[in-house]
């Protein structure tokens, strides 16, 4: 790849493929009217796609037996999780054996994309790698800390690494 590829272009460019395949999907995350905007947003514009079920990002991870029920129920295709890192990573990690989906794609606050809240970066942003700011940008009181923190440690623990 010869430059960054966001979370919320894949995701973008995906949906295309899966109108024409008619593919089954599921949306994991954002908060429930996000994910109940973006479900009828993606049924409008690309009605080759099944929207088999949907929840939002706000349950216990340590008790997440009925979206568990929820997505094996809904046997889709693809399932995109909108949730923060290591969140979706765990929740895939944990539940892979029993889900049964052939693809499950981390796409961050592309929900919020989708739904209207936020607006997709221009694509020389994205192609430097600045949609973080992006974002940044747009939620200020939202994001800031997220960024800040964890952007400032991964830096840090990445000079430690060259270092080494």
């Amino acid at each position: 790849v010869k430059e960054p590829v966001s979370a919320a272009r894949l995701m973008l460019e995906f949906l295309k493929v899966a109108d024409v395949k008619k593919y089954r999907i599921y949306l994991l995350g954002a908060k429930k009217d996000v994910v109940e905007k973006t479900k009828e947003n993606i049924q409008n514009q690309y009605p080759g796609i099944v929207v088999a079920g949907y929840h939002d990002g706000y349950f216990d991870f340590n008790n997440d037996t009925e979206v568990v029920k929820d997505i094996i129920n809904a046997k889709p295709d693809v399932l995109f999780l909108a949730m923060t890192s290591p969140m979706k990573e765990s929740f895939v990690a944990k539940n892979f054996d029993i889900i049964n989906v052939p693809v499950s794609l981390g796409v961050g606050g592309t929900f919020d994309i989708i739904a209207g809240k936020t607006k997709l970066a221009p694509e020389w942003i994205s192609k430097l790698g600045l949609e973080w700011l992006y974002r940044l940008l747009q939620e200020p009181g939202r994001m800031w800390k997220r960024y800040l923190i964890t952007n400032t440690k991964f830096i840090i623990l990445l000079t430690k690494e060259v270092l080494k």
